[in-house]
């Protein structure tokens, strides 16, 4: 558990981050979405004290790290940023390797460490950890990023806009790469990020922050059928928000006895893919399967679309 009370950061006599309070379940993902300049950068920075609060606090399981040495602080909570730091003159390995390094773990369990988090990257270790960073792609060199911001086990990942330098279509694989690798370890993540769809589809609970203020600090839906100001619901987006409120809700409750024509969708899919499905296939009904492939039944247009209306 996180809890931060307070935290507040003044330059100049003026606050770049106001008052925020909040409480961070262990094994979950928070997001902090905003704009540019809204605070949302300086305020994970203050978590690990790379940048010291003015006032306010943050407790990690009960301990207010003011009574932590900043070195040691830094190696418990792990840090991935946008353009992902990796040391230029280091292999992928001994880029991973880094805090074990500080750590004094032994070589052993280094070497393990790094295949470990290579596989669970879905790199090939005998292929990667030799390389050097500018022979990768930005994929591969945010993926060993992530991989060097968990070696050691981190209490906690603090993620600052990770997937803002990447195209669309490594961007949106790295987001799910991540949500299994967090389901997975059970990690703790506090991320950063400028992009409501980013945030929608990777956190627990959202915080929206707007010139230094927390605005919202809730689910993903709630944030999108209970906005709490004017600035979240610009944020969330009137043309978007059906869309994004039915990628929220899964298959699963709305299967129905019977069958219907053409592919099947999977359990595991949102409303919002089984209705691009049916539009793009004209079908009023989708058979479903599960993670198996065994027929369960079929979904319908007519109880997706009821599904998708969003409680008053």
């Amino acid at each position: 558990m996180i809890r931060i009370e307070g935290l507040t950061k003044e330059y100049a006599g003026k606050a770049v981050v106001r008052d925020v309070t909040m409480a961070i379940e262990s094994g979950t993902v928070t997001v902090i979405v905003g704009t540019s300049g809204s605070g949302k950068s300086t305020f994970l920075r203050m978590v690990n004290r790379l940048v010291e609060p003015t006032a306010g606090t943050v407790e990690i399981d009960g301990v207010d790290t003011r009574r932590m040495k900043a070195h040691e602080l830094r190696r418990r909570i792990g840090y991935a940023i946008q353009d992902h730091g990796l040391f230029p003159h280091w292999t992928v390995a001994r880029n991973i390797a880094t805090v074990p390094r500080l750590l004094g773990w032994p070589r052993a369990r280094i070497a393990a460490r790094v295949r470990e988090l290579l596989e669970l990257l879905q790199l090939d270790p005998d292929e990667i950890a030799p390389r050097y960073p500018h022979q990768l792609s930005g994929g591969q060199q945010q993926r060993v990023g992530v991989a060097r911001a968990l070696a050691a086990r981190p209490d906690m990942l603090l993620m600052d806009e990770p997937f803002g330098a990447l195209d669309p279509v490594i961007r949106a694989k790295a987001q799910d790469d991540l949500k299994a690798i967090q389901e997975r370890l059970g990690s703790t993540i506090l991320l950063v990020t400028h992009d409501m769809s980013e945030a929608i589809k990777l956190g627990d609970r959202i915080a929206v922050m707007s010139e230094g203020r927390v605005e919202q600090f809730a689910p993903p839906a709630d944030i999108l059928t209970r906005p709490a100001s004017a600035v979240v619901e610009s944020l969330v987006g009137e043309e978007d928000r059906p869309f994004r409120y039915l990628s929220l809700l899964p298959i699963a409750p709305l299967v129905e006895p019977g069958t219907a024509e053409g592919p099947p969708i999977g359990t595991g899919h949102s409303l919002r893919d089984a209705l691009a499905e049916m539009i793009w296939s004209g079908r009023q009904a989708l058979p479903v399967v599960d993670d198996e492939g065994a027929a369960c039944g079929r979904v319908t247009r007519g109880a997706l679309l009821s599904a998708g209306r969003p409680p008053r």
